[in-house]
């Protein structure tokens, strides 16, 4: 009972306030709100109001005020999204968008697939994307792949990195704190008549924690990022784009639960880029061409020690995704777009090392998928926008794959009201790993399907001071790949639930933020609820400008009870965790900082028997100079 009176109350709660992440909207559509433009949901530059699809935009500004040093814990006070850590730096991380696996979630870099083509799921891991150089980030909820193809069945997280502007500025930053945990910045960026330019390179390193929880030996961390971008204007007409970044990043972790291990590292190294033409023809037809490469290389070690003088373990796994995409956008007239393209991609995979002593090879394997696509936008009576749109997708091992996707926004402009829909399907191809592995492989899989849908409205009040956004979702999955003795498609399972995100600008200075999702699920083979998944999430978050030079931002995030296993018997308990962050700019050009993580010090577990840090502090400084 006193579970479902908190739940009311956070209901009653989050409809006088909503999220903020969207910073400072500008347009309005009579008396509408029309909020952050997007590019993500339909591949052009959209107001959200005007995509049916439900969306968040997390702002660089927004990054800033939090205090966050990972994407993981951004995405975390996120409406939608579930993120599970085994430990803590650098554990293994789970990202679930609407309760769909974390395979089923595509993860885009400035535009850049970078999901791992040799992870058994081909999902991305976020524990080591750090926010350095990011200028925003773009989550799209519901199936996409009807722009995106495989991997995009529940939505897209894409993360945007900075462009240069203005004159040449650089900055630097340092911080330090508990676990013996520093890192250290620098970057500069800028801009002239012709050419824009952005750098960053941070070094991140901590002595960390066990993440066994009764462990004793501490697992360490250290991550060093590049990031860098480039443009350079042809003509008038015609841009060059490029964007890199690199990621090399070592941790120790654990044997499992509860097992300690004072020898068990790991590397994992990340590499992207992408070049990017593009082109106005004339004023009804630009395109856009690229290509685009990212590379994951994987390295597990464990030798002999004093626990366990039988380990002998020393792999590597290295995914290779090569991208050529043709983009077309004609505008016919001014209240239609036509969206075309067509992609080729090929992704590569293979590994090697010893387990036992034994061989452990995966042999070099290669798979193509070309892509081609086509969506229209109508923009009608000034409130009115229908997109809708169909792919086919030809895969060189099962074939083709057809999706389609239709979704409407309508706003009331009387009343500060929008209704939005979205229906469409989505796939996900086998990964390399599920359909070569020598042990487990399958090369009779066929692709993963689902059928989505959601419905929702948003909702402003005393002049855009308090807003609403809510939705209902649904999914219906297919063919789902499990493992059992080998992989095998032999699950289907449905996934419902509710969002809820809302704002209250109390003053200039004073805003609440708030979101809370409860979602259900269901194993249709076991009648089981999936693993891992809580019922019930939320975040409140409180961000205070004061004296014109100090901020000070407040997170709270509760997590409710999951289940750690497929059977349903072990119990993940419900958390809730504050963070503090508070920063003020002694000048100009010059700020200093501070944040406590786990204000309260909470004992908590995301994965059974794996450790999560208590109340940790950290204090720091930033400088900006030209």
């Amino acid at each position: 009972m006193k579970k479902k009176i908190l739940i009311l109350l956070t209901i009653s709660f989050l409809l006088n306030v909503n999220q903020t992440k969207a910073q400072d909207k500008k347009e309005t559509s009579g008396n509408y709100n029309l909020g952050e433009i997007i590019v993500t949901a339909t591949k052009t530059e959209q107001y959200q109001a005007n995509v049916g699809s439900s969306s968040t935009v997390i702002t660089a500004e927004a990054i800033e005020q939090s205090g966050k040093t990972n994407v993981l814990d951004i995405l975390r006070d996120t409406a939608g999204v579930s993120i599970i850590q085994s430990g803590g730096y650098g554990g293994a991380t789970e990202v679930f968008l609407r309760g769909a696996k974390s395979g089923h979630t595509l993860v885009l870099i400035d535009g850049v697939e970078v999901n791992d083509p040799m992870k058994s799921d081909r999902s991305f891991d976020f524990a080591h994307l750090t926010t350095d150089n990011i200028a925003r980030i773009e989550i799209i909820r519901g199936p996409q792949s009807t722009l995106y193809g495989s991997d995009a069945m529940a939505g897209v997280i894409n993360i945007i990195t900075k462009k240069g502007e203005g004159p040449l500025q650089w900055q630097a930053s340092f911080e330090g704190g508990s676990h013996n945990t520093f890192k250290e910045s620098l970057g500069f960026s800028g801009a002239g008549e012709k050419l824009d330019y952005a750098f960053s390179m941070a070094h991140f390193d901590s002595d960390g924690i066990s993440k066994a929880v009764d462990g004793a030996e501490k697992d360490g961390y250290d991550n060093i990022t590049f990031s860098n971008r480039l443009g350079y204007d042809i003509t008038e007409t015609a841009n060059l784009d490029f964007s890199l970044r690199f990621t090399n990043a070592k941790y120790d972790y654990d044997d499992g639960a509860y097992q300690d291990d004072p020898n068990k590292t790991g590397w994992w190294r990340h590499f992207m880029s992408k070049t990017e033409f593009k082109q106005a023809i004339n004023t009804i037809w630009n395109h856009k061409l690229s290509l685009s490469y990212s590379k994951t290389r994987r390295e597990l070690k464990n030798e002999a020690d004093v626990i366990d003088p039988t380990d002998d373990t020393h792999n590597w796994f290295r995914g290779n995704l090569t991208k050529i995409e043709w983009q077309n956008n004609i505008y016919p007239t001014n209240w239609m777009t036509s969206t075309c393209g067509f992609e080729y991609e090929e992704e590569r995979g293979y590994g090697d090392g010893r387990v036992a002593s034994k061989p452990s090879r995966f042999d070099r394997k290669a798979i193509t998928t070309k892509g081609y696509y086509i969506q229209n936008q109508f923009n009608l009576l000034d409130n009115l926008s229908i997109i809708g749109g169909l792919r086919g997708d030809y895969h060189e091992l099962f074939g083709s794959e057809t999706t389609y996707k239709i979704s409407t926004s309508y706003i009331v402009s009387k009343t500060s009201t929008r209704l939005k829909a979205n229906w469409g399907t989505g796939f996900k191809s086998p990964s390399i790993y599920q359909l070569y592995s020598s042990n487990y492989g399958n090369i009779n899989l066929a692709p993963e399907e689902n059928m989505s849908f959601d419905f929702g409205l948003g909702q402003y009040f005393y002049n855009d001071k308090i807003s609403v956004d809510l939705n209902y979702f649904y999914s219906d999955f297919k063919n789902m790949i499990e493992w059992n003795t080998r992989y095998k498609n032999i699950d289907n399972a449905q996934i419902k639930g509710v969002e809820m995100e809302s704002s209250f600008k109390i003053s200039p200075q004073l805003s609440l933020s708030g979101n809370y999702t409860y979602t259900q699920t269901k194993d249709n083979e076991s009648a089981m609820k999936i693993r891992r998944r809580p019922k019930n999430q939320m975040s409140l978050g409180l961000n205070w400008t004061f004296l014109e030079k100090g901020n000070i931002n407040l997170t709270t995030s509760y997590i409710g009870h999951s289940w750690d296993d497929t059977a349903n018997t072990v119990k993940i308990k419900p958390y809730a965790k504050i963070d503090l962050y508070t920063s003020y700019n002694l000048t100009d050009t010059f700020q200093i900082f501070g944040k406590i993580d786990n204000l309260f010090n909470k004992t908590y577990q995301q994965v059974r028997g794996y450790a999560n840090s208590g109340i940790s502090f950290y204090a720091g400084g930033k400088i900006k100079f030209n």
